[in-house]
């Protein structure tokens, strides 16, 4: 087989390999993913179970300051995202008081992000 053959093969098979490499070198990747590619697949279980959607995050956009006494004392500014945090999860009762007038500045402080 020629090297130009190899190559066609493994590229065929979605192996990355370097376009310099020798033909012994490209043979034994071709080999070794003719070999992975012929092992049997175990079958997967099927239930009647959806699969889990992911929960999409809502994000929020600031729309007066405010000093978040409830995170660290994070400083919000007009404009930013709220919560600043990706990995924060800021519950909805939180969210609630944020968007109403029912907080300790007495006005809404984030908006839904559109």
């Amino acid at each position: 087989m020629k090297v130009a053959e190899i190559k066609s093969k493994l590229t065929t098979l979605g192996v990355e390999f370097d376009d310099k490499a020798g033909k012994e070198q490209l043979a034994k990747l071709l080999k070794e993913h003719q070999e992975k590619a012929e092992q049997p697949v175990e079958p997967t279980e099927v239930t009647d179970e959806q699969p889990e959607e992911k929960e999409e995050l809502v994000k929020y956009v600031v729309i007066h300051d405010f000093k978040d006494l409830e995170d660290n004392d994070t400083v919000y500014i007009k404009g930013d995202i709220f919560p600043r945090r990706a990995d924060a999860n800021p519950g909805q009762e939180r969210i609630q008081k944020l968007l109403s007038k029912n907080n300790k500045i007495g006005k809404p402080l984030i908006k839904e992000q559109a």
